[in-house]
């Protein structure tokens, strides 16, 4: 089986594990240590700092996930193991990784019930997007435009 396909079945399933007992208990943890490593403590470091955040649009109920690392705010597709990151366009396009700390992050936030929640009307879903649009990270976005 592929690395990517691998460390997606592993992360689904130490999810659903620390979703059945209700915590994340060291025995997990050291699963999860043990397959991620340093990409591992970085998420958890996220986590811990609050920096998971889950946009929620209404009516349509349409949600972006976004995770704040070291060089911005990411948005991570969850779905489609998808994060706007360098790492990711870097090591998991390159197939050396299938997910960036950002999408561990997300991943563990999410199951431990550990994110903000921004709830926003649905206007203002491209004004939120903006920010991870192809022109505007090539330079072109203007502070005005940051969330």
């Amino acid at each position: 089986m592929a690395l990517e396909k691998r460390e997606i079945r592993a992360i689904d399933r130490i999810c659903a594990e620390i979703k059945a007992k209700g915590a994340l208990t060291g025995r997990t943890r050291a699963k999860l240590l043990a397959r991620f490593a340093r990409r591992l403590e970085n998420a958890e470091s996220l986590v811990q700092k609050g920096a998971v955040k889950k946009y929620v649009f209404q009516p349509s109920g349409r949600e972006i996930w976004a995770v704040r690392g070291r060089g911005g705010e990411y948005q991570v597709i969850r779905d489609s193991n998808f994060c706007t990151c360098d790492d990711y366009y870097f090591r998991v396009m390159d197939r050396e990784k299938q997910l960036c700390y950002h999408l561990i992050a997300q991943r563990l936030a999410e199951t431990l019930q550990r994110f903000q929640v921004e709830n926003l009307p649905d206007s203002r879903y491209s004004w939120v997007t903006r920010k991870w649009r192809a022109s505007e990270s090539r330079g072109t976005a203007s502070n005005e435009d940051s969330v």
